[in-house]
């Protein structure tokens, strides 16, 4: 696997380079630029060669004319020595080959290389095609077609240009040789010079075209690589490791492209895009969180719901077995307690012996102690399981905290326990049965007490709320245990160590509470205290035997508007 990645490496790497998108911008800026050089030197190489072969063609038409000129004075007068001088001394100039003078019948007459003079020339030759390969020969060679460029036998180039000698009046009036003045050309000179000296130049004027050509392709090229560098590359790598902090889940990243371009208002756009994703995901991890809060405190709700229906149903159970063994036993409790006052009466009247008596009365006077207890205990269930009664009405609910506060007073003072209490500010009436309500806050407040044997501080604090009150009953006891806080509104379920309480005093509160369509809850922390909780609806609804869904949906509601749960 590492062989096949190193193989495959720069491959890849290559392949990275020539898809880049500056590389591929470079490669084409260079060719275009190569191609616009290329054509550019060769259209400026091609002008140069027109230019210097124009300008070897006029110095060549211009030593003709020279030599014509030169020479027109020796030929009028015939004096061949003259024109023989002339034509030598042109020769030995800088590239001249050849200079000869043909007459009509093609023989040399003049000649800068003495061994030529008399000879003929091929009049298929050339330069002398053009004008006699013809019917009628031409009177006038045109000028395109008296230059030749050709090679002689040792391969050297040269240029020779003929120029027709006309017969003009001078010449054919004058008395040394007078031609007819009929004749139109009297001979042609032929001037040959070497092209070594200009195509040596013209290929030096090529190569330096082509140098500078080479450099300022170079130069562009590399003047371009670096605009591209800057201006292209560097801000779209900037732009790729943006992109790819930002696939990775950096949404915080920004891209700093200082450029006033486009690729800056790309970069631009992009930290705005990337700025709204991050403030979305923000906004989403925010709705998450909350909804996750949510759906915790819904399955909290729905537990603390259902533990409060399971509870109740208990309750409910637990009431109605209440109700029954309670109507069950009152009848033969209170047969009890009436036939023991009638032997008590009847013992009076009877002639046992006073030590006899006295232990008959002390058995008679348990029996009608722990009957009234079990009476007691009896009217108790009786509250507790009974679903309806009372004598309900308006009522002002600090009036009956204060009551119930004055009933206990006298226990705060015993114990050295600090009250700290908290009327309802503002509208405190509620309609209610205020002997039960005031039968539950004593109880509450009796408790609290008993917690803190050693001194404390009671805290009572009321709350108003638009359709429901709040009452608060703080302690700073010995707290309750929080595996059995579900058990503490069970009948016959005590913590006291005593055997004087049977355990019905919470289980009597949870019944009126419940009886007046509101709810109870209970925290406790384990040497720190504890705090019941009660919440009762102003008005409270219609309840029957069998209507727990009507006390249920009261205390839910209540719940809500507090923002509490209970038990």
């Amino acid at each position: 696997m590492v062989e096949r990645d190193s193989r495959t490496t720069p491959r890849a790497g290559f392949r990275a380079i020539f898809t880049s998108v500056s590389v591929q911008l470079f490669l084409w800026l260079l060719g275009v630029m190569l191609a616009a050089f290329a054509i550019f030197a060769y259209v400026n190489i091609r002008t140069t060669s027109e230019q210097w072969t124009q300008s070897l063609y006029q110095a060549v038409n211009n030593t003709s004319e020279l030599i014509k000129r030169a020479t027109h004075y020796g030929m009028l007068l015939n004096r061949k020595e003259d024109v023989h001088q002339i034509i030598r001394m042109v020769a030995k100039g800088t590239g001249v080959v050849a200079v000869r003078v043909y007459d009509k019948s093609g023989a040399i007459i003049f000649s800068a290389a003495p061994e030529e003079i008399g000879k003929r020339v091929d009049m298929q030759a050339e330069a002398c095609v053009i004008c006699h390969d013809r019917a009628q020969p031409l009177a006038a060679v045109p000028a395109e077609n008296r230059v030749r460029v050709y090679r002689d036998p040792l391969g050297r180039k040269l240029l020779g240009l003929i120029n027709p000698i006309r017969n003009e009046p001078q010449c054919a009036n004058a008395s040394c040789h007078a031609h007819p003045p009929k004749q139109t050309i009297l001979g042609v000179l032929d001037v040959t010079m070497s092209m070594a000296y200009a195509d040596q130049r013209l290929a030096l004027t090529k190569r330096q075209m082509i140098v500078a050509a080479l450099l300022m392709a170079l130069i562009t090229g590399a003047a371009s690589a670096l605009f591209i560098y800057r201006v292209v590359r560097v801000p779209v790598k900037r732009l790729i490791r943006g992109t790819r902090r930002i696939a990775e889940g950096d949404l915080d990243s920004r891209i700093d492209l200082r450029v006033q371009n486009e690729i800056g208002q790309l970069a631009e756009a992009f930290n705005t895009m990337t700025a709204n994703l991050s403030k979305a995901r923000k906004e989403l991890n925010e709705w998450s969180q909350r909804l996750e809060e949510k759906v915790v405190a819904k399955t909290e709700e729905l537990a603390r719901a259902e533990r409060q229906i399971v509870h109740m149903e208990k309750m409910a159970s637990l009431g109605k077995l209440a109700a029954t063994v309670a109507h069950e036993l009152n009848n033969p409790l209170s047969g009890i307690l009436t036939y023991a006052k009638l032997i008590e009466r009847d013992l009076g009247q009877s002639a046992l012996e006073i030590e006899r008596k006295d232990e008959l009365r002390r058995y008679l006077g348990l029996i009608q102690k722990e009957s009234s207890r079990c009476g007691d205990v009896v009217r108790n269930l009786l509250l507790f399981a009974r679903p309806t009664g009372g004598d309900f009405a308006l009522q002002h609910l600090n009036q009956i905290v204060e009551r119930s506060l004055m009933l206990i007073r006298h226990h705060l003072e015993i114990a050295s326990i600090q009250l700290d209490f908290h009327p309802l500010e503002g509208d405190d009436q509620i309609v209610c049965d205020a002997n039960q309500v005031q039968q539950a806050l004593v109880a509450l407040l009796v408790n609290a007490v008993e917690a803190m044997s050693g001194g404390g501080v009671l805290t009572v604090e009321g709350r108003c709320f638009p359709s429901s009150v709040e009452i608060e009953i703080s302690d700073t006891g010995v707290g309750i245990p929080e595996e059995i806080i579900p058990r503490v509104f069970e009948p016959f379920f005590s913590t006291k160590e005593d055997q004087n309480g049977v355990g019905l005093g919470l289980a009597v509160v949870y019944g009126i509470v419940q009886r007046h369509g509101g709810s109870i809850d209970v925290r406790s922390q384990v040497g720190r205290g504890t705090t019941f909780r009660i919440w009762l609806p102003r008005k409270p609804r219609q309840v029957h035997a069998n209507g727990r869904e009507t006390r249920e949906t009261a205390s839910q509601a209540g719940n809500q508007e507090r923002g509490g749960s209970s038990i």
